[in-house]
């Protein structure tokens, strides 16, 4: 009958050639093996092995007619024992009739979980002169086989032979290129041409904080990864080619934490030239141009301590008979009931001239602690001053205030001119801020205070542009500055200042919305340091 058959064997052995061709993965390779087997004769159970040559044992690679599971977790064979170890030694076919029969070959027998073996083949998988793995089928039946099952059963494993061996080298090529991947320092992250994740390696989950599995198919690296010139560097490289090199950005962190990164890509084509995918390469740059900041704003600090005893005896020189003035003015109007405005206003030159001397021998001294917090103050009686200060200026702004303190003698460890000091320039920094939103339908500046046992907190929160994530870390850096006009020195005193107290500076922003900023400044105890 198989010689009659012979011609539609043939047709189906060319068939399956064809199609093992035109596979791409060896799993796919098995079933289609597994359909030839099918087609061609009768059998209860079907193996294919791969060969260890580290521990000299042989692996199961796929099975049809048994859990495949199962039969990984057993005793595995060893190149040269039993029939299909025989078959892995020595590169040649073996064909046996009855196993129950044969006592010169071992088939390895688990009834329990397999069909009985009676009938067995077993052939190489063969490239060149090195078998790599073992074909074996197995039937119930005794006698069901012959020669010419297992030469066309060997034409078959030939063909799969050489696409295990391309499965292996492929596996072996993947594992070498993820070990890479994952002992590399930078992140490195590959997205698809829709901007979605498809890989990560560990330092990329390091840095930003995400697992593989969180963010794989999403495309959160546009929201999380902002280059400082805020380029879409996605979409340029995407839809321009543009390549990156050592960009300069923000990685906002899982836990909302901003980290700066320098930022790297490269495009992968298809075999029609097509950009298939962009792998970004970046590296948590913080430590390093936290370091250059100190470096360069060690330099700067050096020099505005050359040019501060220049300043402070120009600027006392016309401060001087202005504060004289004032005083002659304020002593001959004294006795007077008339003038009282012209009186409280002599009095506000006269007491903000010495305020601006005490704060010029302030950055004489700015490398001496001179922002002490021995003295203590009235907190309601600052911001009352304060607003008077600056009341031109907000009504000039058409810009609201809201007082808000728990009580009215909440006592600060404060010189009362430093705590002026502080709450000036954010106040001042919020009328600036609320004069450029445009958006914005309420211009506001709110100020609160309150204590517990421990701390007193004070709020200066406003209607205005607010600033952006990739600036705040940096705010309170000398000589940063976003204002064409500003010389990045307003808020880095204040933080001087309230740090020199113990306390710290929390900021909340959001763009367009407004900025709160809260002091937290200890009332006695231990003294903390952290920002």
């Amino acid at each position: 009958m198989k010689k009659n058959n012979r011609s539609m064997h043939l047709n189906l052995l060319s068939d399956t050639i064809n199609k093992i061709s035109k596979s791409t993965n060896f799993q796919t390779t098995a079933e289609i093996i597994f359909g030839f087997i099918k087609s061609f004769i009768n059998f209860n159970m079907a193996v294919i092995y791969k060969i260890n040559e580290k521990d000299n044992i042989l692996e199961i690679v796929s099975c049809l007619g048994s859990d495949t599971e199962k039969l990984k977790k057993r005793m595995p064979f060893k190149v040269g024992e039993g029939a299909v170890g025989l078959v892995a030694k020595n590169k040649t076919p073996i064909l046996i009739n009855d196993v129950l029969v044969n006592k010169e070959i071992q088939v390895r027998q688990y009834c329990d979980e397999d069909p009985l073996i009676r009938s067995f083949l077993a052939v190489p998988l063969v490239v060149g002169d090195k078998a790599i793995g073992i074909l074996s089928i197995s039937n119930s039946q005794p006698e069901q086989y012959d020669d010419y099952d297992v030469q066309m059963i060997n034409i078959i494993a030939s063909q799969a032979a050489v696409l295990l061996e391309l499965n292996n080298n492929i596996t072996e090529t993947q594992r070498f290129s993820n070990k890479i991947l994952d002992n590399v320092n930078s992140g490195i992250i590959v997205v698809d041409k829709n901007c979605n994740i498809i890989k990560l390696n560990k330092s990329a989950e390091s840095i930003t904080g995400f697992k593989f599995e969180e963010i794989v198919g999403s495309n959160l690296l546009e929201e999380h990864l902002i280059l400082d010139n805020e380029e879409k560097f996605l979409y340029k490289s995407f839809n321009e080619g543009k390549i990156y090199f050592e960009e300069p950005g923000i990685m906002i962190r899982k836990d909302e934490k901003v980290i700066r990164v320098r930022l790297s890509t490269s495009l992968m084509n298809d075999e029609e030239g097509n950009i298939k995918s962009c792998i970004c390469i970046f590296r948590d740059n913080t430590e390093i141009e936290n370091l250059q900041s100190r470096i360069a704003m060690s330099d700067k600090l050096e020099a505005l301590g050359r040019l501060t005893a220049g300043l402070v005896h120009e600027i006392r020189n016309p401060l001087l008979p202005i504060r004289n003035a004032s005083e002659y003015l304020l002593s001959k109007y004294a006795d007077r009931d008339e003038n009282d405005e012209m009186k409280s206003l002599l009095k506000i030159i006269n007491e903000e001239s010495e305020r601006l001397n005490r704060v010029l021998e302030g950055f004489v001294n700015m490398g001496k602690n001179s922002f002490s917090s021995i003295g203590y103050c009235n907190l309601k009686e600052v911001v009352d001053e304060v607003l008077i200060l600056l009341n031109y200026t907000l009504r000039k702004s058409d810009i609201k205030t809201r007082v808000s303190l728990t009580h009215d003698d909440i006592i600060l460890p404060f010189y009362k001119d430093n705590l002026k000091q502080v709450l000036i320039n954010f106040i001042l920094n919020s009328i600036d801020a609320i004069n450029l939103n445009e958006k914005s339908n309420q211009r506001l500046i709110a100020i609160s205070g309150t204590q517990n046992t421990e701390n007193a907190i004070i709020t200066i929160e406003d209607t205005g542009k607010g600033i952006p994530k990739k600036d705040l870390h940096q705010i309170f850096d000398p000589f940063y500055s976003t204002k064409e006009q500003g010389t990045g020195m307003g808020l880095y005193v204040a933080f001087n200042i309230v740090k020199s107290s113990g306390g710290h500076i929390d900021v909340e922003s959001s763009v367009e919305k407004g900025t709160k900023i809260t002091l937290t400044i200890p009332l006695e105890g231990e003294r903390r340091y952290e920002y």
